[in-house]
């Protein structure tokens, strides 16, 4: 830690590096929810500290929520800040995250898979948000970045403002790519805050929380398809994957809150750049830091299938359906009446054959599983059981199919299977 005052209000004192994951794998390639843990501030009193110790200790327990996908505890903690701290901008920002991750999490897209799936971002959202929701996230920011001003207004410079100020439009960044699928409005603000944690960063180097978002911004603009890329070079910036990464990989060897977050978005970097083995110390090293947290469990095993390890895949989607059955903490989020046929499904592929007919029959006996995923079910259990020579005991479950919805080609295919059996590549 620097010894003495500090050069000027808003400077931070030093402290040891640790690392706070806000959120799950998914987030990862967004990176800016992770910009919103404040540092430390100065001790003047023109400058107000928010980063008191009361309200850090109460902010950590929100924080610890959100890590535990506990979205309703989360709010409810960061409500009684605001009304604590009622001028303080960290509480709106907080709550808007949680609306933000909240609708992530209900429609099933804080998925690895998801962020380094090509063409995802450029497809439309799925459902439109909620009109209420999407208000109240509005409305939240709108808070948080008066507050900040305030602040900004009666104490110039003030560099931890400034960095809420642009984690406000980082967060707003990250909701337009993922909610609105807009590069255009998520690259806009992307910009303003890259310009602004750019600035904090040149003012003073050893601001290395600011470093995860400017190396996102890198990364990101340097990676983006080339009809949007042009309009990041009209404002005189081309990105540098190389560069990204860089300055990712310092905040997480120095950033005071950030370095686990930042370990987040290296890993989906890895991932998409096929740096598997990277990519996978990286998931490992999380997973045993969160071990209660079944989405770095499920990131090793998207890695280890993309990897070309099918074992070791299959071992650890077995392992999470077992954590799941038995109802173990956050692994009890997981929505078994349609993850047992996803990964079932995922088994199969893998050429775990006994597994997978195992997961397919334990969907077709939930009352609970929908109707899409019960007739793919008995599709892939009649599959497997012609795969296993099994022709008698697989035909009840292709004329199931043909009593359900037609999903995806599934009357099709169970007509075909019906006339002939099944093989591998019989599709």
């Amino acid at each position: 830690m620097r010894k003495g005052p500090c050069s000027h209000p808003g400077t931070r004192p030093r402290a040891p590096a640790r690392g706070r994951v806000l959120v799950q794998a998914a987030l990862a390639t967004m990176g800016t929810v992770w910009l919103l843990v404040p540092n430390s501030l100065s001790p003047y009193p023109v400058a107000p500290d928010l980063r008191e110790p009361g309200f850090m200790a109460q902010a950590e327990q929100g924080f610890a929520h959100i890590r535990n996908l506990d979205y309703d505890d989360a709010e409810q903690i960061f409500s009684r800040l605001e009304v604590r701290y009622p001028a303080h901008p960290a509480p709106p920002l907080y709550r808007a995250v949680v609306v933000w991750l909240r609708e992530l999490f209900e429609r099933a897209e804080l998925d690895l898979e998801r962020f380094v799936s090509p063409g995802y971002f450029t497809r439309p959202p799925e459902r439109p948000m909620d009109p209420e929701r999407r208000q109240a996230f509005e409305d939240f920011i709108r808070e948080c970045q008066q507050h900040a001003r305030a602040v900004l207004g009666r104490s110039p410079g003030h560099l931890d403002a400034r960095y809420f100020l642009s984690a406000s439009y980082g967060v707003l960044a990250a909701f337009t790519f993922t909610i609105d699928r807009s590069y255009l409005q998520a690259l806009k603000h992307g910009r303003a805050a890259y310009r602004d944690q750019r600035a904090l960063v040149d003012e003073d180097p050893e601001y290395y929380d600011a470093y995860m978002s400017v190396g996102l911004y890198e990364y990101v603009v340097a990676s983006l398809p080339w009809y949007i890329k042009w309009l990041a070079a009209l404002s005189g910036h081309h990105g540098s994957k190389q560069q990204g990464v860089s300055y990712l990989s310092l905040a997480t060897e120095k950033s005071q809150y950030v370095a686990d977050d930042a370990r987040v978005l290296l890993m989906v970097i890895f991932v998409r750049e096929r740096q598997y083995d990277q990519a996978l110390a990286v998931a490992q090293r999380l997973g045993a830091e969160f071990p209660g947290n079944y989405l770095f469990h499920l990131n090793q095993a998207q890695i280890l299938e993309r990897a070309g390890r099918p074992d070791q895949a299959a071992h650890i989607y077995a392992e999470i359906l077992e954590l799941a059955d038995a109802r173990q903490p956050n692994y009890d989020t997981i929505r078994l009446a349609t993850f047992r046929y996803a990964a079932g499904k995922k088994l199969m592929d893998l050429g775990d054959l006994r597994a997978a007919l195992r997961q397919f029959e334990r969907s077709i006996q939930d009352d609970r599983t929908p109707e899409r995923e019960l007739a793919l079910a008995h599709l892939g259990a009649g599959q497997i059981l012609d795969l296993q020579g099994l022709r008698e005991a697989a035909m009840p479950h292709y004329r199931e199919v043909l009593h359900l919805r037609d999903v995806e080609g599934s009357h099709r295919l169970a007509r075909r299977f019906v006339k002939r059996p099944y093989r591998a590549k019989a599709q």
